[in-house]
């Protein structure tokens, strides 16, 4: 949007937070930018709401524009079919663009029409599946991508972990195999902090490791994703991309231990993955905890252990159900009840 000529009213590097820990320490900030963004909403030069995904602004925003008798867009609204389906209603009178085919018809249960902005990742089912995974893959070596966080907090909670994993990935190569690893991150402003963990490499086993930012143009992403002989990443839209992708994936994250504790009393999930989420079971492995020692072993044997044939039917299976809109059992029963 900004490539288009869109001027920021706030710089958006400063809000992305996961975690409860993570929000505390900018609460005011948050604040102050909800409230430069209210006021102008108000104002009346401004005729129009485009809201993208952030539920935690753009629900508060769409209310009060609505009640102003002024247009509303919200991409990717609330994810009711996994939580909370009665955020549904109070959208109501607003323009929607769901991203998959399951969620139009959550939010048509719900009584609230959605038009459908396809994935980009689906738009290139067919081409993707002439290929054998066997050609998508780069032959020369065996990369493993690494996909630490897209906010800078979650990151850098995770790249020790995810570092001790490349090096075990590095250390485990079989005899003549050329292993390697690529860091991918979500925007170029990631690439000095994270370049600093790197640098504290003292064996010097990271020093062909390079971060990229990963690419726009969704064929070139789908491209990249696809080429690896596995990746690891954390729970996120990513997963759901490098599935899509047939890429033998691991997911794991280190949380901090407020929101750990937190999500071990009151979320009532069995997966965090979209992956695992949309297919109803366990297709991709996931470690989530507080202990690295404890996490690193496992999530090494479990990359060891990925099957390609597996993640490529995980992208087929993938691809037929968002495209026929599936909702999972379990998701179905908490839409209905409300």
């Amino acid at each position: 949007m900004q490539n288009a000529g869109l001027v920021p009213i706030a710089d958006f590097e400063e809000l992305p937070v996961s975690g409860f820990l993570d929000v505390l320490p900018r609460t005011a900030r948050l604040r102050k930018v909800y409230g430069q963004l209210k006021n102008l909403l108000c104002s009346e030069e401004c005729k129009a709401l485009v809201a993208v995904d952030y539920p935690g602004f753009n629900m508060k925003l769409c209310r009060i524009a609505q009640k102003m008798g002024k247009p509303v867009l919200y991409v990717a609204p609330p994810q009711i079919w996994a939580w909370k389906s009665g955020r549904a209603k109070k959208l109501r009178g607003a323009n929607l663009a769901v991203l998959f085919e399951f969620e139009k018809s959550a939010y048509a249960k719900m009584g609230v029409d959605t038009g459908l902005l396809l994935h980009p990742f689906l738009l290139h089912e067919n081409l993707y599946h002439t290929l054998p995974y066997s050609e998508s893959r780069d032959k020369s070596s065996e990369t493993l991508l690494l996909f630490p966080g897209s906010r800078l907090s979650q990151a850098r909670r995770n790249m020790p972990l995810f570092l001790n994993v490349a090096r075990g990935w590095l250390q485990n190569k079989p005899e003549g195999e050329g292993r390697n690893v690529r860091l991918i991150v979500s925007r170029d402003t990631l690439i000095q902090p994270l370049e600093k963990y790197l640098e504290k490499d003292e064996d010097g086993a990271f020093a062909d490791v390079s971060i990229q930012v990963a690419p726009e143009d969704s064929e070139e992403r789908r491209m990249l994703y696809g080429s690896a002989a596995a990746a690891l990443a954390t729970p996120g839209t990513v997963t759901l991309e490098l599935a899509l992708s047939g890429t033998p994936l691991v997911v794991a994250t280190k949380p901090d231990w407020l929101t750990y504790v937190l999500g071990s009393l009151f979320v009532k999930t069995n997966a965090f993955a979209m992956p695992n989420l949309l297919m109803g079971q366990l297709m991709v492995p996931e470690f989530i905890g507080l202990c690295s020692k404890k996490m690193l072993p496992n999530i090494l044997k479990a990359l060891e252990s990925l099957d390609p044939a597996s993640s490529r039917q995980l992208s087929i299976d993938l691809t037929e159900r968002l495209g026929k809109g599936f909702i999972p059992d379990y998701f179905m029963d908490k839409l209905i009840s409300g």
